[in-house]
Order: structure tokens, then C-alpha cells, then sequence
């Protein structure tokens, strides 16, 4: 049983993860932000988001919240990261900032949008997410 258990534990394929330089910019709405995202991938073109780090608006990113957790209820993240020229789905990934903040950045109606808990969501702006080492 032991010899069947590690034979059926070796044939599975190794999951690296990917770290991800990214960032958010809305001058308009005075907000900017950047870090780092580790990923592991979810399925063909998209990527679950299992770490994050960086800045929101000069506050440290504190943690990655748990997905369908914030900002509105029922909570909408589905912390993935997406192939293609929008990077985030409707969901978005969210996490918490020092000072309490909790934080949803999203791609709904063909923009960036953000929302802090429980506040108006808020549309524009630029996000990039590139592999980390990537030209």
C-alpha cells in the first residue's frame, strides 16, 4: 500500500509558481499602487494569485484576502490573474492594507476599477502585471 501511495505521488507533475511584477495607476483618482503577485497556474491562460506584496497608496500590503471575501458582500475576488490584454477578470483579486483597508482591484465594463470595502467602486486607470525577469 506505502509502495502504491508513492508511485501515485511521483507521477504527478511539478507546479512552479511565478512571480509578477505589477501595478495600478488613476491619476484621476489620485491612487497608485505596485508590488509583486505569486501565482500558480489555475488552468489554460489563467493563474490563481496565492501571495501578493507592495504599496497602495503609500500603505504596505498586508495579505491576500481569502477569494469571494471583499469588498461588497457577497465579495466578488476571484484572485486570478488572466492572459491577455485585460490582466484581471470581474472578480479581480483583493487584499488588505495597513490601516485596515481592504482593497478589490477589478475588470468590469471594459475598465480597471477598484473598490475599498464597502465604498463606491471606482473606474479608470492602467494595470500592468509582467513575470518577474521578463523584458
Amino acid at each position: 500500500m506505502a509502495i502504491a501511495s508513492l508511485a501515485l505521488s511521483g507521477s504527478l507533475p511539478a507546479r512552479a509558481d511565478t512571480l509578477w511584477n505589477w501595478s495600478y495607476s488613476n491619476p484621476d483618482a489620485n491612487t497608485a499602487a505596485s508590488g509583486t503577485l505569486t501565482t500558480r497556474d489555475a488552468s489554460a491562460g489563467t493563474y490563481a494569485i496565492i501571495a501578493i506584496a507592495g504599496v497602495w497608496n503609500g500603505a504596505s500590503i498586508t495579505g491576500l484576502e481569502p477569494v469571494k471575501s471583499c469588498c461588497s458582500p457577497p465579495g466578488w475576488n476571484s484572485n486570478i490573474l488572466v492572459d491577455g490584454d485585460a490582466k484581471l477578470d470581474k472578480g479581480g483579486f483583493a487584499f488588505s492594507a495597513s490601516g485596515g483597508l481592504k482593497v478589490n482591484l477589478f475588470y468590469k465594463e471594459g475598465r480597471y476599477a477598484y473598490e475599498i470595502e464597502n465604498g463606491a467602486e471606482t473606474f479608470g486607470g492602467v494595470f500592468t502585471a509582467t513575470p518577474a525577469g521578463a523584458k
